[in-house]
């Protein structure tokens, strides 16, 4: 006899978030709009470069993006941050404060001249404090958690800006 549930079970829930998750860290880029699309027709399709080190947060940012209607994207594997920045030309880079290879000068300042803007994301479970290098390089913070309607209107404040 099969129980019947009225939700996904936590197990089930986890399964299908992993699988979107490393299904969309692993993809190059999303594929365009057709004319069947939710996006609407006034929202270009800037390019947004995401690094995070936890894939989840990555897919959940990408997917938030795309459904803004911004064309998400992800370093390759093979492929370094700054090799990813070259290659897509991103007019945003969302940055995770616990990524090791982006979240440093050494990285933001190449992308600040090659005319990208930087949004760093950090949440309450973030370790690292990012505090010095946001005025170093007046770059702004995204805190999470944040609703979807912020969360868009954060993006395309930046890349109005």
């Amino acid at each position: 006899m099969f129980i019947r549930r009225r939700h996904p079970s936590r197990a089930a829930v986890t399964t299908v978030l992993c699988q979107a998750a490393h299904y969309l860290h692993n993809r190059d880029s999303f594929s365009s709009y057709g004319p069947h699309s939710a996006v609407p027709n006034d929202v270009s399709r800037h390019a947004i470069l995401v690094f995070s080190s936890d894939a989840l947060a990555a897919a959940l940012l990408a997917a938030a993006a795309e459904l803004a209607g911004y064309a998400p994207h992800f370093a390759r594997t093979d492929e370094t941050a700054r090799s990813a920045v070259r290659r897509v030309r991103p007019r945003l880079v969302l940055i995770d404060v616990d990524h090791d290879e982006t979240c440093s000068d050494e990285f933001i300042g190449p992308a600040l001249m090659m005319q990208a803007r930087v949004l760093l994301v950090r949440s309450k479970r973030s370790h690292r404090d990012a505090s010095d290098l946001v005025e170093r390089l007046r770059v702004r913070v995204l805190d999470l958690p944040m609703d979807y309607g912020a969360l868009t209107r954060t993006l395309k404040e930046e890349l109005e800006r």
